[in-house]
């Protein structure tokens, strides 16, 4: 089997060096892929080796890091990425919780060896779902413990393991322990291959960083100068042209209901005064958030929008919200976490673009705790829905409040399982 695996990796590379050639992305570390590893690697005393494939597991992985070297001491701690922005995000983010990062090897039968054994590693974690099998069987052979963290199984990736359902099942068994996001991801890695009681659900360490909820918001409607009673559509990291889609909506929507405000904050602070010219242009008057925060809250103005222009205060803004817009989903910017609104109970819409936060969003939607629309004509028919519908706000709220208490602290839940591996 590992004969046809390498034949078949080999035909693979022959035809992807070539393309990385062709798109500059073969750099001068590259040669780290074939097992050529710099000392500050190969030095330290058995490690700890965590692999992340891109931008999104790396920084979970420095995460991972520093939470494994406060829990068990000052052990060492390596990372390893498979694309060039990965290893730049890791060592932008590590500090001091790794003491080196490389490029992952390639999975060649004779590279995997002679990296695991100059690594030599206490104990191997992968984030999320990256099954090598030559690497995991040579790890196995050195009977070096391999965890699987943050671990799930897209609809797609899940369709296309089983068709080869008997490599899978070989590949799991060289597979210590399965942390998996959810119980479906659980139960589709069992399905694979992975064994009942090598599998535990850990949750989704992508909530963990926005999840902190202090014991009350620092601001509320009557601080911005609206009405206790009025509501509020608050949208968050907005880009052009979103700032005019929401102010379209409601401008339509204020026809019938006149006690509704709008909070507008643009992703980049710098476009205030452009956005600002335009809720000018459109017939509104609007208070410039700093404005408010330097005299610590302000009276009921004659305004309908508050324009964020500061930065660091939109997550608890989200605490005045009847309904919350995150932006850059329709934009096509890869939208923003929805997590932040989400933990004040607020009904969260969304636009198609969430490339960003797409297990998070994906998680939202599975588990109605927010809404996805296609255009800003569907958003406006949401927001109209939304707004008229006390009842439904919250139940979503309620679903995005379990959501969370499902997935917080899924890194301490994490770093408790690798405690019977770290040694």
């Amino acid at each position: 089997m590992s004969i046809l695996y390498d034949l078949f990796f080999l035909i693979f590379s022959i035809i992807y060096v070539p393309f990385l050639l062709i798109k500059g992305k073969f750099h001068k570390d590259f040669i780290q892929r074939f097992g050529f590893l710099p000392e500050e690697i190969t030095s330290l005393d058995s490690p700890v080796w965590i692999h992340a494939v891109s931008v999104g597991e790396a920084v979970l992985a420095t995460k991972l890091a520093a939470a494994i070297k406060n829990r068990y001491g000052d052990i060492p701690v390596v990372i390893s990425t498979t694309t060039q922005t990965g290893n730049n995000m890791a060592r932008k983010s590590a500090g001091s919780a790794a003491n080196g990062i490389f490029y992952y090897p390639l999975d060649f039968s004779l590279v995997a060896r002679h990296v695991a054994k100059k690594i030599n590693p206490r104990l191997y974690v992968m984030v999320e779902t990256e099954l090598w099998p030559n690497l995991l069987a040579q790890l196995k052979s050195c009977r070096i413990p391999v965890i699987l963290a943050n671990g799930r199984i897209s609809d797609s990736s899940f369709a296309n393991y089983k068709r080869i359902d008997f490599i899978t099942k070989r590949i799991f068994e060289c597979i210590d322990l399965c942390c998996m996001q959810s119980e479906r991801d659980a139960e589709r890695v069992q399905a694979l291959g992975a064994e009942g009681d090598q599998v535990c659900v850990t949750g989704n360490m992508k909530f963990d960083e926005k999840t902190v909820l202090p014991e009350a918001s620092p601001f509320s409607r009557e601080y911005l100068g609206f009405n206790k009673d009025d509501e509020v559509i608050v949208a968050g990291s907005t880009h052009s042209p979103e700032e005019a889609i929401v102010i379209g909506i409601y401008k339509k929507l204020i026809r019938s209901s006149k006690h509704l405000k709008l909070v507008l904050a643009p992703r980049h602070v710098e476009r205030s005064d452009e956005v600002g010219a335009y809720i000018e242009k459109e017939g509104f008057q609007y208070k410039r958030f700093s404005e408010i925060h330097k005299n610590n809250g302000t009276e009921e103005g004659d305004y309908d929008i508050v324009l964020v222009d500061t930065i660091g205060h939109l997550k608890d803004l989200y605490s005045v919200a009847t309904v919350v817009f995150i932006g850059g989903s329709i934009a096509k910017k890869g939208g923003q976490n929805p997590i932040e609104a989400a933990r004040w109970g607020k009904a969260v819409v969304f636009g198609p673009a969430m490339s960003n936060f797409r297990e998070i969003s994906n998680i939202c939607l599975s588990s109605n705790a927010a809404v996805a629309v296609k255009d800003a004509s569907e958003l406006q028919d949401v927001f109209k829905k939304l707004l008229a519908d006390d009842s439904k706000r919250t139940k979503i709220a309620a679903n995005a409040s379990g959501v969370i208490a499902r997935n917080i602290g899924a890194l301490d839940r994490t770093v408790d399982r690798l405690g019977e591996y770290v040694g």
